[in-house]
Parts: structure tokens; sequence; C-alpha cells
């Protein structure tokens, strides 16, 4: 993720301060991220990711994901003699709804690095909370809506993958009731819980909101013009995004670099439940 910079400081939600036991499931998660926590920038380094989410899924949820190859030309095709069009992959995995349905809800988060940075916080900690997510979802008994699951390629590349995954839903023409993205979770050096929310309206926020009452865990809601959603958001789709606290200064000072190694195991397990309840509740009402 590159530097978020937020346009619109919301609100600032105080929640008075609540025990909270962080899931089993997300502890579990911790425990297999670390061989995760590795430079994912070359185009090897991602290609071997890529099929590493792929496994760790296979493991631990029902169906199968899928590569899904993609070549970004330049805008101007002669371009592409001088510089090779942009080439990465996504990791795609898909739940059909446990009813007919054409309502359509995708989750996010990039999977490679900056070059020279192991990329524990950025991404790693959004990978593992998608991979747990998408566990809780396939639990679930019954669901009014289709889940589309995608680990990005190239957000430190100026969002290509998302870019591309975008526009080819779009072409298909099948309706997207909202986009939910996660980006850096893992840090907190100012202790105070908070996560921060990019939501574009209350009905969107409502699942989130409540969530967050319930966990004791405090909001603060922006504005970014950065991440994987705003590829979806710029094509005029409902599209969230959660973070650590950028808007309050509160920013992984070993963001893009070597020492991006250790993710607080804790804090993300707390925004990983948040998310995970309100999407509960999004697929079941």
């Amino acid at each position: 993720m590159d530097p978020p910079r937020p346009r619109t400081r919301v609100a600032l939600l105080t929640i008075a301060a609540m025990s909270f036991a962080a899931p089993s499931a997300a502890v579990d998660i911790a425990t297999d991220i670390d061989s995760f926590v590795t430079e994912r920038a070359t185009a090897e380094q991602r290609r071997h990711a890529a099929e590493s989410i792929r496994i760790e899924l296979a493991r631990r949820v029902a169906g199968t994901a899928r590569i899904e190859r993609y070549r970004m030309p330049n805008v101007d095709p002669l371009l592409d003699f001088l510089m090779p069009p942009m080439r990465g992959q996504n990791v795609v995995w898909q739940l059909p709804a446990t009813i007919e349905t054409d309502r359509n809800i995708i989750l996010g988060a990039h999977y490679d690095s900056e070059p020279g940075s192991p990329g524990a916080d950025d991404n790693a900690s959004g990978v593992y909370a998608l991979i747990d997510i998408a566990e809780r979802l396939a639990a679930l008994p019954e669901r009014t809506a289709n889940i589309t699951i995608v680990w990005f390629d190239q957000e430190e590349e100026d969002m290509v993958g998302s870019t591309h995954f975008a526009k080819t839903w779009r072409a298909s023409g099948k309706p997207l009731h909202s986009m939910h993205n996660v980006d850096m979770i893992g840090y907190d050096g100012d202790g105070d819980a908070v996560v921060e929310l990019d939501i574009p309206n209350e009905q969107l926020a409502a699942p989130y909101m409540a969530a967050a009452r319930e966990l004791g865990i405090p909001i603060n809601r922006v504005t970014y013009d950065s991440t994987d959603h705003v590829a979806f958001r710029q094509l005029g789709y409902d599209a969230m995004a959660m973070s650590e606290e950028f808007a309050g200064g509160d920013f992984n000072p070993n963001h893009h670099a070597p020492g991006d190694t250790v993710i607080d195991r804790a804090y993300m397990a707390r925004a990983t439940e948040l998310m995970a309840r309100a999407l509960e509740t999004l697929v079941t009402q």
C-alpha cells in the first residue's frame, strides 16, 4: 500500500474498552503467516506467493482457488515496443450463495510487496485475514450472496491487479453489491486499537459499526485515494477499505522497508474479527 492521502476525516467513534479474546481461527492464521513474510516483488516471487495462497486455501477451505493470469498493455500500444506490458496473476476463490441470487460481494487484499521488504504488515496481514474470513464464511449454513475473494497482484505498482479484475468484472455485466478491501492491519504502535474504515455510505457502514460496538473497537472513518478498493470505486461500485490508523498518525515506520517483519497479532485478530462479523451480517441478511 502506498502512503494513503486521507482527504476527509469523518469521525472518531470512541467506545468503552471491553475485554476481547482473539478468535482461535485468527490465532491459527498468525502461526501460518510466518512462512509468507518474505519479499514478494519480482515476477518469480509473486508467482510463488500466489501459489502459496492457493495451497493454504486448499488446506483450510473447500473449493479450489484459481490463479488468473493477466496482461495489462500500455495505454498507447506503441509503447509496448519500448516498455513491456504489465503481467501478473490474481488468486480468485468463489463461494456461492445457498440460494439462487445475483447478489455478489467481493473481498480483496493484495499479496505483493515492495522490493526489499518482507511485507509482514503490508500486506501479509491482509492476505491471511482473508484466508480466515473465507473459512468463516464457508461455515455459514445459509448465504444470501455469492462471495468472490481475490488476492491481488501488483498493488504496489499502481493497483494493476485490482484494476484488471475490476474492469473484467464490469465487462462481464454481473451486478456487484459491494467490494471490501483489507490492507495493512498488523501495526498498532500507540496501542489504542483504532481501526480505520473508508466506507462510502451509511448503509454499508452499518454492519461494521455494529460489529465495532460489540467488540469494543474504536473506529476512525476516513476517505483514502489509495489501495485496491479505489479500482472498484472508480467504476462506480460501492467499495470500502479497512486498515490500521494512518490518518491518526499511527503509521508503521517499517512500511515498504526491510524491517517490515513483525505483525501485532492481537491487533490483526481484532481487525479480522471486525470484518468477519460485518461480512457475516451482509451475506446472511
